[in-house]
Order: structure tokens, then sequence, then C-alpha cells
């Protein structure tokens, strides 16, 4: 299963229309899921969404 973090981070490339990653794109997206807490993750994954024109 996916952990919550790792959902954020990619609902927040998908909503800045970033949709087809590609296995390095996975692998960076898992390695910040890893290492950073749910209240950064969140943010991190906000900045795409906001530049996406999507918040």
């Amino acid at each position: 299963m996916t952990d919550r973090r790792h959902q954020v981070l990619l609902a927040g490339l998908d909503r800045a229309g970033l949709y087809d990653l590609g296995p390095e794109d996975a692998e960076a997206v898992r390695v910040l899921a890893d290492r950073l807490d749910e209240p950064t993750v969140r943010r991190v994954a906000h900045w795409p969404a906001t530049a996406g024109g999507r918040s």
C-alpha cells in the first residue's frame, strides 16, 4: 500500500498536469515521501499544484 505522504506528492504533481512520471520521477517522489514529515510534504505538494494553476 502507498504511504499517505506519497499520495499527497502525486496529487500535487497531478494537479500541475504531470501525469506521466518516469522511473526517476517515481524514485524522487518515493525518497521525498520517505524523508519528509507530512506537513512538509503537503507544502511541497502545494508548490507544483499552485504553479499548475489548480490550488
